[in-house]
This record gives C-alpha cells, structure tokens and sequence, in this order.
C-alpha cells in the first residue's frame, strides 16, 4: 500500500502555476517599466521628486496588491503573483525583473518536472505484492532469515548506491523494518541527496508512527484484561522493541524501556511460570545495567529449562555482577546444556570451555604444542 500524503500537505497545488499566467506576463513588465520611470524620476534631483517617487512607488505597489487580490477572488494561482508583489515593495523594478525571469525558468524547467503528489507517492509506491508471493520471493532466494545481513547490505548501498538505489532500499525498510535496518535510515538522513533525505525522513516517521498506533492498541488491550499475563507480556515486548529499535533519543529510549520492565515485571507476578516472560524480563534487565536483579529473576529456570538462551543471559549476569565461582560451577550444574557433549556454538563452546572447573581433556604441554603449531 502506499503511504497517505500528509494533512499539512493535503491540498497543495501539484501542477505548475498556469492560470492567471497570461495576465502576470501584461501586469509584471508593465508594473516593473512604471516603476523603473517612478525610480528615475525619483533620483533626478528635482524639487520633491524623492518623495514623490515613494509615494508613486507604494501606489503602483497598492495597484499590485489590488490585482493580487482579484486573482484570489477568482479562485487563480496566487504564487507567481504574489512574488511580484513581495519583491516589487523592497526592489521595485528589480522584483518586476526577477518575477518575469522566474516565471520563464518555470515554464522551462516545469516541461520536465514532477508534480508534488507523484513525487510523494514515488516515494513508497503502491505494491500488490501478497503476502504468500512475498513469502515464495524470500524462499527462493534464500532471505527469509537474513535480514541481519540484508541491513548491512542495505547500509552499504545506502552509502554508495544511486540515488534512485537509495530511495528503493528507503522504501523497503519502511515496508519491512527490523531493527537491523536502522543504520540504513539513518545513512538516508545524513544522505547529501536532499530527495534521500526526504524519503528517509518519511520512512522514519512512518515507522515511529505504526509503532504508536500499535503501541495504542496493545496498551488498551492491557487495560481492558488488566490481570492477563499475555496482554501485558504483549504491550511490554513491542516497548522493549521499540526502545530497541534505534529510532529514538536517548532520554525517550530510556522512558519506553522502563514502560516495558513494568510491564514484564507485571506480567511475571501473574505468571510466575511462564519462562519466555521470565527470560525477556532478565535479558532487559540486563541491558539497563540491573544486573543484580537479572540474575534474582532467571535463577529458578537454571535448573528446569530447556531453553539454552536462559543460561547464557544468567551467565552474563553472573559475570557482570564478579560471582565467578558461580559461573564456573554453572557448566556443571547443566551439563546437558552447557558441558562437553552439548551443541554449542563454536564460539560459546570455548568461552564455556574456559570457565568449566573439570580438568582440560588436553594435557597442557600438548596444548602449548598444537598452540604454538
């Protein structure tokens, strides 16, 4: 779908000026002669002929003004008109002069130009895409779980791309945003393409404003099942995303974030067991600094949880709160999860490796041979 032209720009001529075009080339020469005459005769050095000259001046500029409004009466453009009259009262002849010239550039440049309301719409053209052919598009092309990388890709054209790959990237975001776009809207804002930056910004807005109305939506859900965990697990994580999101200042940022913890930790009062509430509740404590806590709170799933996830955000805790004894016996406590035989990532699997208290599987001298190796 295509995104709605704004009130403020609801109503705004799109077309070049015309009517009223033919009387402006008769008024503009004859009113910048005039008053090039009234000029003349004002700097002539004749008895009262500067004070005079002024005031034929301001009645020539009333004349002006007069006509203008009889245009407006007559339903006509006003734009060129209006010009004339603004710059006639400070330039006199001049303002005539540069009225004329602007109105010729107009009706050259406006041969090739795009009316406002096609270029706003250009910006997110409409698509008939469905969501099942959409779907297919990802599938056989082998996207539909890269958009982490497809926001780096989308970063790197946003810097050396054309602009007209700049405004397609621009309108792709704003149709699918995740987080990992972010960095592409925020290239378009420092774009030195004033249309980049245009569209950027209306992306960026369009974003900000689905996350409100969502944001309404799921808080008066909340209101209305105030004692329902999952109304208000629901209101809290699209907080925590959207404070996640990258869109927002810092003070804003940190407001919708601490939304989002009372939401969780409402939701978890409710609904003690529920570890996917306990787990978003911990990992977001995590990133407002409050350690402590996150570590109180994914505690009891150590022991029961399937989810490998949970351990790793409890190991983090204990790792920024310095309970290292704590976080070595952890790999013992879920072998299952956390010991040799589990499937972990490569990388994990050292840091786990590490910690572990049982002794290296490898005697130390080999290891300082394959090491030096």
């Amino acid at each position: 779908m295509s995104a709605p032209i704004p009130a403020a720009f609801d109503g705004l001529p799109g077309d070049r000026p015309s009517a009223g075009v033919g009387e402006l080339l008769l008024v503009a020469p004859a009113a910048g002669l005039l008053d090039a005459a009234v000029a003349a005769f004002a700097l002539s050095g004749l008895p009262f002929a500067l004070p005079v000259g002024a005031a034929l001046h301001l009645a020539l500029c009333a004349f002006v003004g007069l006509w203008v409004r009889g245009l407006a009466r007559r339903g006509r453009d006003l734009r060129l008109a209006g010009l004339l009259l603004v710059t006639m009262v400070p330039l006199g002849p001049v303002g005539a002069a540069c009225t004329v010239v602007t109105a010729a550039l107009l009706a050259l440049f406006s041969r090739y130009a795009t009316g406002f309301q096609d270029w706003y719409l250009s910006l997110f053209p409409e698509s008939e895409t469905g969501p099942a052919r959409e779907l297919y598009e990802l599938i056989v092309t082998g996207r539909e779980n890269a958009h982490l990388a497809a926001g780096e890709s989308f970063t790197d054209v946003m810097w050396i791309g054309s602009p007209q790959q700049k405004q397609a990237v621009i309108a792709l975001v704003a149709r699918h945003f995740r987080p990992a776009f972010t960095p592409a809207l925020k290239a378009g804002l420092a774009d030195a393409d004033p249309s980049v930056r245009v569209q950027a910004a209306t992306a960026t807005a369009r974003v900000e404003h689905e996350f409100n109305e969502r944001w309404l939506t799921l808080d008066h859900a909340a209101r209305d099942r105030a004692e329902d965990p999952n109304a208000l697990a629901t209101l809290a994580r699209h907080l925590d995303d959207y404070a996640f999101c990258g869109l927002l200042d810092a003070n804003r940022e940190a407001e919708i974030r601490e939304k989002a913890l009372e939401g969780y930790r409402r939701s978890l009062d409710l609904a003690p067991d529920d570890d996917t509430i306990r787990l978003d509740l911990g990992r977001l404590l995590l990133r407002c600094g409050l350690a402590a806590e996150a570590a109180a709170r994914l505690e009891p799933l150590v022991d029961r949880t399937p989810d490998r996830r949970i351990l790793y955000w409890y190991a983090e805790s204990l790792f920024r709160l310095g309970r290292f004894a704590e976080l070595r016996a952890l790999p013992g406590r879920r072998p299952d999860l956390l010991g040799d035989e589990a499937d972990l990532p490569h990388t994990l699997r050292d840091v786990f490796a590490l910690w572990r208290d049982d002794p290296p599987s490898v005697p130390p001298a080999t290891a300082a041979k394959e090491l030096a190796a």
